[in-house]
């Protein structure tokens, strides 16, 4: 009954053998009296494996990415959609190895250089110093980017790009969509762009947003992670055995108020984690970040909360707390919600080799009571300093209450 790691369990398989005669898995909240229905299939090596179509196989599957070659579910391979082949493509022609026996590519150069760059905070012109030399090392034949602007681009065509999106300075607009164009906002009359001391016009105030679509489609385009996305409509517990928010009450409930999108596994269920912090010393200048971040539910416990999942959506730029004025920055993420709500994006699910109308709903928001104020729009923070395009805004109070409210 000692817990160990999936390293030490997988080992003790492969020593010992799993259990005798344990077919129904009922010390992990399976019932005694489902059938077990086995069937024989033949692998593209002409191999005949017995497979077993029962929940014990799916959690074995699950836990360990074990999954075989043929297609149990009965239904004709599709080829991927033009977006997922043109990623495939991609990286495919990334991972090609550097040369005939190297156990390196030029997807793995990019990455680790990137990587180190990120890590010790290199500047661009370092990271292009120390490129040249490794050219002159190694063999001219070999393609390795020739500078960090090519080691860029090359990450770029896999898809997970960043935007950047300039911001008023007071919190009062995005430069988004209809406004993307105009230099000034009327209402606070603050300036988009400023002169630097070198004469180039830049951007007073810039967000970094991370797209959350790309990255939802890109856990069904692994095998390592399309294999637990339904992990959640496989395995439900008993009635009272909470081992995993599919079986709660809440997630329940949303099932049987929207049947239309419960019917369909792939389908994504979102946590929205937010919270302010001041990445500076505390004997600095005092700015707040605010990083929103988005958790997808559908795997299981132990993927949830692993930091490989935790998708960093932007972070909110300082220096001053957002406040009630945080929905001006959530713009470019509820558009995606939206979007993934109502209609849906084209998606390729490679472990069943088919192309699906991907969809998702935000059902949960981690938070502190602050942040839940502020996300939530019922901020109770007293007296605020709004913007000059606020100044209209109208002001009530409670009945019983000394906290003012914003409409």
């Amino acid at each position: 009954m000692n817990y160990e790691t999936s390293k030490i369990v997988r080992l003790h398989l492969y020593n010992k053998g799993f259990k005798s005669n344990y077919t129904v898995w009922t010390s992990h909240g399976e019932m005694h009296g489902k059938s077990q229905n086995f069937e024989v299939a033949e692998s593209s090596s002409g191999v005949e494996h017995n497979v077993q179509n029962s929940r014990m196989h799916d959690r074995v599957q699950n836990a360990y990415g074990i999954h075989s070659d043929f297609e149990s579910g009965g239904h004709v391979e599709e080829p991927p959609n033009e977006e997922a082949k043109r990623f495939y493509e991609n990286l495919n022609q990334a991972s090609w190895p550097l040369h005939d026996g190297s156990p390196h590519s030029q997807l793995f150069i990019t990455a680790r250089l990137l990587s180190i760059k990120a890590y010790y905070n290199v500047s661009e012109r370092a990271m292009d110093s120390v490129i040249d030399p490794i050219h002159e090392l190694v063999d001219s034949t070999i393609e390795i980017p020739d500078n960090y602007y090519k080691t860029k681009t090359l990450v770029t065509k896999l898809g997970l790009s960043s935007v950047k999106i300039d911001c008023c300075e007071n919190c009062c607009i995005l430069y988004y969509k209809d406004d993307v164009s105009i230099e000034s906002y009327n209402f606070c009359s603050s300036d988009r762009l400023k002169q630097t001391r070198s004469g180039k016009r830049v951007a007073v105030k810039i967000m970094h947003y991370l797209p959350l679509i790309p990255r939802l489609k890109r856990l069904y385009a692994s095998n390592s992670s399309a294999i637990h996305m339904i992990w959640h409509s496989e395995n439900r517990r008993l009635p009272g055995v909470m081992y995993h928010p599919s079986d709660g009450e809440a997630w329940q409930h949303f099932d049987r108020t929207y049947p239309d999108f419960s019917v369909e596994p792939h389908n994504v269920r979102l946590g929205l984690c937010s919270d302010g912090f001041t990445p500076n010393s505390i004997s600095a200048a005092p700015y707040f970040c605010w990083p929103v971040s988005i958790n997808p539910y559908n795997l299981p416990p132990e993927m949830c909360m692993n930091n490989l999942y935790i998708f960093l959506n932007y972070i909110i730029p300082g220096p001053h707390n957002p406040k009630v004025l945080i929905d001006v920055y959530l713009q470019t993420l509820l558009d995606e919600l939206k979007q993934l709500w109502v209609v849906g994006v084209e998606t390729y699910d490679i472990l069943r080799k088919k192309n699906f109308n991907l969809r998702d709903a935000l059902m949960w928001t981690i938070n502190d009571f602050p942040a839940y104020g502020m996300l939530s729009g019922w901020m109770t923070a007293g007296k605020l300093a709004r913007p000059h395009c606020m100044e209209n805004t109208k002001s009530f109070t409670l009945k019983n209450s000394k906290n003012k409210f914003m409409v």
